[in-house]
């Protein structure tokens, strides 16, 4: 089994705490999109801790619907909203002009249930042109089918119950639950991780995952908030494209220190 184990007081990859960009220029562009006129929190925490992780340039894109909100946020863009106050079709044309600045997207907060912010959101990650991030707070606003999502080139940072769904999507039935071993977990998560295109951040009880290609990394630790976990890996990830499990270890290491 390829699994290593990160001491939660000590990176397991210690070179990429000290090789970080020193400064604003070489620490990446990251663009995280989210909200809905009922959320704002969510989005706001993960542009707030996409900032104490190192990003070097952010811009913010929101529904018109939070401008009385947000519209002294300097970073924050706005697009077309829907009268419930989410993404509006004419939203994806904003989201396809600021990925082709940016090195790496964050899908951010609840985006809501209409149909029309659900089609441009399939539509901005079909065309993939840009490694994606997406909190797990995204998923229930994407229309794409989690099997097929998995073999997208996209970082999912979610909670053991919605990767035990994708494992049934899969056609996996070992159940990941509080009595599921720790091996029996390790296995699991190695095996989809080996056989999809995705990177998984996997937040368990008292531990963190994270898998790419087969390979896994476990860190012992009471996992930070998931708007956080996200930014951590969003920029991590943005700033080592080509080391994307060391990059996952140490954002979850940054994260809950």
């Amino acid at each position: 089994m390829s699994l290593r184990k990160q001491d939660p007081k000590n990176p397991l990859f210690e070179d990429l705490v000290w090789s970080r960009p020193e400064n604003k220029r070489a620490a990446g562009k990251l663009l995280i999109i989210g909200g809905q006129a009922g959320d704002f929190m969510n989005v706001s925490a993960a542009y707030s801790f996409s900032k104490e992780a190192g990003a070097g340039t952010i811009r913010l894109i929101l529904p018109d619907s939070l401008k009385k909100i947000a519209g002294n946020i300097e970073d924050a863009e706005f697009a077309l909203s829907t009268s419930s106050g989410s993404f509006a079709k004419a939203a994806l044309a904003t989201f396809f002009d600021n990925s082709d600045w940016a090195d790496h997207v964050l899908l951010a907060g609840d985006f809501g249930k209409n149909s029309e912010t659900t089609v441009i959101l399939d539509g901005f990650l079909l065309r993939g042109i840009k490694p994606t991030t997406i909190s797990q707070n995204a998923l229930p606003s994407i229309g794409i089918k989690l099997e097929q999502l998995v073999n997208m080139p996209v970082n999912l940072v979610i909670e053991r119950k919605v990767f035990q769904k994708i494992g049934t999507a899969l056609g996996t039935h070992i159940p990941i639950t509080y009595i599921t071993s720790f091996d029996q977990t390790a296995k699991l998560i190695e095996d989809i991780s080996s056989s999809t295109k995705a990177s998984f951040v996997v937040v368990d009880e008292d531990q963190i995952w994270c898998a790419r290609g087969g390979e896994v990394v476990v860190t012992r630790a009471k996992p930070p908030d998931l708007n956080a976990l996200s930014a951590y890996c969003s920029v991590w990830l943005m700033q080592n494209p080509t080391k994307p499990l060391e990059a996952l270890s140490t954002a979850i290491y940054e994260s809950i220190n």
